[in-house]
């Protein structure tokens, strides 16, 4: 398989200067490519997005650090503004030369060609120059000006291509920015001369999948942990967002619904009374304040990123569902029902319970009854959850971590795993040492 590795390889294999790595490969490679991923040992694909010009692969397993384990590895198919490619993918791989880096042995791109994808996947993308490729580009550009032009001569007019190439060569910033425009126009206009119903096909391509990936719930991953007050439900995110934080393009902590917005949390009686006391006027507020964080959730899960984010959420929604009347004052039971089972479902749900067989609390107290009774008010909610996990919190900190880190990648692996069936019709493939295994055997 014909494939190169674009750019940030000079730290190979110690050091990553980015967050990813970036394989170019041909688009019908791309199976090929997601096959050798899933037969390297102890790896696993907990994530996959997929666009016209790139296909985006998380990868968990691949250090045994705990704010190293997992990887994105992005599989460019294309280097394309709106669908129209600037640099075809044929170009850069039939360029392609041997680096050695440490004993690996991989391909890369040729000076040209690097400088042009280094330059252009910014500058005609999103009008910006990234300063720190920018020294690296400008001395290929002034080493190698005929090699640069040749580059370029396909996609854009020698006229704009020229007057690019001088502006990088003299350093001056504000010629570079000023031949985005041209530089759109001139791809634009070539890519329709030469190839009108290729290119319209692309353009309405590269637009109908962001329009889906927008829209798509499938590009997040909501994860659920709760428990009553106290149990280190803050910490537990806390500890697992370094631990997963290339696990998606985007991994987030937050909150579905905070209590300082729905009121204080009030003991049964005190509610009741406070309730009498305020009177319709303050129920009607209270539930106003419920309704547009509902609309905001569900605009959220329609509305979404453009590639895959995970959240994980101390959320209190549930709440409104397990023990509504006494935790928010002036809000009836029926409303924080209703509510309740009208947000979103989060893909996974980890309960901290802090009490063992022995009815003993963290510090070693007695739990009262009632604290008894909201807990296995949790425990029977979370057993109708389709995806679910019951931790016990009275665990150290980090083995309780551990066990909540493995059962989100799993969800995480499983979900990926969905996607490459239905996309590629994978089954579950062999591993080396099985494969091994089986050799022997017969």
């Amino acid at each position: 398989m014909r494939y190169c590795v674009l750019r940030n390889y000079e730290g190979f294999p110690a050091h990553n200067q980015g967050r990813d790595i970036d394989f170019m490969i041909f688009p019908q490679d791309l199976r090929r490519a997601l096959v050798a991923l899933k037969s390297v040992q102890d790896v696993r694909i907990i994530g996959y997005a997929e666009r016209p010009f790139v296909a985006l692969v998380y990868l968990d397993g691949i250090a045994e650090r705990a704010n190293d384990r997992e990887l994105e590895t992005d599989f460019d198919l294309g280097l394309t503004w709106n669908g129209l490619p600037f640099l075809t993918t044929e170009a850069v791989l039939q360029a392609v030369s041997p680096y050695r880096a440490d004993g690996l042995d991989f391909f890369v791109p040729s000076p040209a060609c690097e400088a042009i994808v280094k330059l252009l996947s910014s500058l005609i993308v999103a009008g910006v120059i990234k300063e720190k490729y920018f020294c690296q580009v400008q001395r290929v550009f002034a080493d190698d000006r005929q090699g640069v032009m040749d580059a370029l001569a396909p996609q854009f007019t020698l006229k704009t291509a020229t007057r690019l190439v001088d502006s990088v060569i003299d350093g001056d910033r504000q010629k570079i920015l000023g031949c985005v425009r041209e530089l759109r126009v001139s791809l634009a206009l070539q890519s329709l001369l030469h190839h009108p119903f290729q290119s319209v096909a692309k353009i309405a391509g590269h637009y109908s999948s962001g329009f889906m990936a927008r829209l798509s719930p499938r590009n997040q991953e909501t994860v659920c942990i709760l428990g009553p007050r106290g149990c280190g439900k803050t910490a537990l995110i806390e500890g697992l967002l370094p631990m997963l934080h290339s696990a998606a393009h985007l991994v987030e902590g937050r909150q579905f619904i905070s209590r300082s917005t729905l009121g204080d949390e009030l003991p049964e009686e005190v509610a009741e009374a406070e309730f009498k006391t305020k009177g319709f006027g303050h129920t009607l507020a209270s539930m106003a304040k419920i309704a547009p964080l509902l609309l905001r959730e569900w605009k959220g899960q329609f509305l979404g990123k453009m590639t895959l984010s995970l959240s994980l959420c101390e959320s209190y929604s549930c709440d409104l569902l397990i023990d509504p009347p006494s935790c928010y004052s002036g809000l009836p039971r029926w409303y924080a029902e209703l509510v309740g089972k009208l947000f979103p479902s989060p893909d996974l749900w980890i309960l901290l319970d802090p009490f063992g067989e022995e009815c003993q609390s963290m510090e070693g107290k007695t739990p009262s009854a009632q604290a008894l009774k909201q807990m296995e008010a949790y425990r029977r909610f979370v057993r109708t959850r389709e995806k679910y996990v019951i931790l016990d919190a009275s665990q150290p900190g980090a083995h309780r971590t551990e066990e909540a880190y493995e059962a989100i990648v799993k969800m995480l692996e499983e979900r990926a795993g969905r996607q490459l069936e239905k996309r590629f019709a994978f089954r579950a493939e062999a591993r080396p040492a099985e494969i091994r295994e089986r050799r022997a055997n017969q």
